[in-house]
């Protein structure tokens, strides 16, 4: 990660301010509660409808740009990071608009509620692809070892924290949240308490993990100020499905002025357009750029930082919010989304209650007249350019680590079990469609990541052989001529050949089940880049149990394993070897 000016003085501040004063800095750390606990109890008419909420998010260079070219006439912005004043200035009606992501929405729906009235999502801006870090200590190997973590309470990282530890099986009831009431490491200095997760992670050696932006997580993980033995586990480039961005009004608002909230998102979606298509040699870019690292960052000289946080949010535009409000080439769609973070939320003890979220129910294909990329299909795209090279690429690591457990360097994995002999697999199959339905979900979850379909093989009489081989056991040697129904005692041919045949048949089943389950997402209507899911037969290397003496264990030993790897981070040439 190239370390900008953001994250250079954010680390110079922590260098200065924490490691001499620690330990006298309190941590202004918040003890979880409902939103609406804390927020304005009545509602006030809406007095300024021009004044919108931006947040300090590469997305939002769009509805910058929205304005000053007068696509927006007259709407003015202002950024507010701290979701709960934002929910208090939409109460008291300095705005109609809410700007956070889907779960900071969902949690502030009851405070709307309360007061009267309701939240309506109306616009998708982006979904993050890179913006967003898990940072964790040189203790923990993996998602599965994180006992703490420290997030902002009601921002942006708080549902992906806990949804990351559900998906990788770990209980986040049983893990320890540190809330603090701001996002990032401040940049004017500090006052008397820590009040950022970064912050915190900096001070307390107790703090496993923490979930932080870019910036930020480059501060603690390189340079001469970087936290010891702290590095970057995940980032949203790889989960670049799981942190929407979004745009809500106050649902009394909408419904006096449904034709006004539409003309926002048209403005909107023409913003993003302009932005795909404007000249990164221009000067128009670089006015663009340098006032809205003035609006997003308080520095209109940070026009580097506020390229590196654009170049990580995926903007969506028309196709995308089609599919978000749709569920079209998706399984990310807000309906389902809605359930997800619900779910997360309340197995967190954090419960928001059961509910679908209104939506506005545009008439997209009308939004669409006019714009130029209405009619595009995005799908998330493998870094390599087949699924041959990406194939390759896997089995000439395998190849050099043959005994390599495949959970050493998963983010998730999962396994479907084979049958004995087993070459064809029914995707309607009731069993294999709720691997494949897991599967599904997963992959276009962690849209940034590569999926490898691997076939195991039952081993345990190659295993036999080579140990009658290696002792010379003439009875051993006997029985197996028996299994194998040879004319003469087995010899190290035998056992050469026989692990070819297990390699051989792996494979075949790695492919059988890879092509059954992109026949399933297809079935599905998912949108899917093919060359993100690769087959690998890996014979008997990596066995549940290397003694395999009982059919129990044999059985186990014969499986499936559907992993998700962090293969984005490749170079992809000829020369490259995965290190993974």
């Amino acid at each position: 990660m190239k370390t900008p000016k953001l994250a250079l003085l954010a680390a110079s501040l922590f260098a200065s301010a924490i490691p001499m004063t620690a330990t006298a800095q309190k941590a202004d750390l918040l003890t979880y509660k409902p939103l609406e606990a804390s927020a304005p109890k009545s509602l006030k008419p809406v007095t300024n409808d021009k004044k919108v909420p931006v947040i300090a998010w590469g997305a939002d260079v769009a509805t910058q740009l929205a304005t000053s070219n007068g696509t927006l006439a007259g709407v003015s912005l202002y950024r507010e990071d701290n979701f709960p004043v934002q929910v208090t200035n939409c109460l008291n009606g300095n705005s109609p608009y809410l700007r956070g992501t889907l779960p900071m929405i969902l949690q502030a729906r009851k405070a709307f509620q309360n007061a009267g009235t309701d939240l309506v999502v109306v616009y998708q801006l982006s979904w993050s692809n890179g913006g967003d870090c898990l940072v964790v200590r040189d203790r923990v190997k993996s998602i599965k070892d994180i006992k703490s973590v420290a997030v902002q309470l009601y921002g942006p990282h708080e549902h992906p924290a806990i949804k990351v530890l559900q998906d990788a099986g770990v209980d986040p009831g049983k893990v320890k949240f540190h809330y603090l009431p701001e996002l990032a490491a401040p940049l004017d200095g500090k006052g008397d308490k820590i009040v950022s997760p970064p912050e915190l992670f900096e001070a307390q050696e107790d703090i496993d993990a923490v979930w932080v932006i870019s910036p930020d997580a480059a501060a603690l993980t390189e340079g001469d100020f970087a936290v010891k033995g702290a590095r970057i586990l995940f980032t949203s480039k790889q989960a670049s499905r799981i942190i929407p961005d979004v745009y809500a009004v106050r649902k009394d608002y909408f419904e006096k002025n449904r034709p006004k909230v539409e003309g926002f998102v048209k403005g909107l979606l023409k913003a993003e357009e302009s932005l795909r298509d404007l000249d990164k040699s221009s000067g128009e870019w670089r006015k663009l750029m340098s006032s809205s690292a003035e609006l997003l960052l308080g520095d209109a000289g940070l026009v580097g930082d506020t390229e590196a946080m654009l170049s990580e949010a995926e903007l969506v535009g028309h196709a995308g919010n089609v599919a978000f409000f749709t569920g079209q080439g998706t399984t990310r769609s807000i309906e389902t989304l809605t359930e997800e973070i619900q779910v997360a939320f309340d197995k967190a003890g954090r419960g928001i209650g059961r509910f679908e979220m209104p939506v506005a129910g545009w008439d997209w294909a009308a939004l669409g007249a006019g714009l130029k990329y209405a009619g595009e299909v995005k799908i998330a795209k493998s870094v390599f350019k087949s699924t041959e090279q990406a194939q390759q690429k896997v089995e000439e690591f395998l190849l050099e680590n043959p005994e390599l457990d495949e959970r050493d360097t998963a983010l998730f994995d999962f396994t479907v079990p084979f049958a004995a002999n087993q070459d064809n697999f029914d995707k309607s199959d009731a069993a294999l469609n709720d691997y494949f339905s897991q599967a599904m979900n997963m992959v276009d979850t962690y849209a940034g990541t590569t999926m490898i379909i691997e076939a195991h093989a039952d081993g345990y009489l190659l295993t036999r052989l080579r140990e009658a081989l290696q002792n010379n056991d003439k009875v051993l040697l006997g029985k197996i001529q028996k299994v194998l129904r040879m004319s003469s005692p087995p010899t190290q041919q035998t056992a050469t050949l026989l692990d070819r045949s297990l390699k051989t048949k792996s494979a075949e089943r790695a492919e059988a089940l890879r092509d059954a389950f992109v026949d399933f997402c297809e079935d599905k209507g998912l949108n899917l880049d093919e060359n993100r899911i690769v087959a690998v037969g890996r014979g008997s290397t990596a066995p549940v149990y290397e003694n395999a003496d009982t059919p129990k264990k044999r059985a186990e030993n014969r499986r499936g394993v559907i992993i998700l790897e962090r293969l984005e981070v490749l170079e992809v040439g000829d020369d490259v070897k995965i290190d993974f």
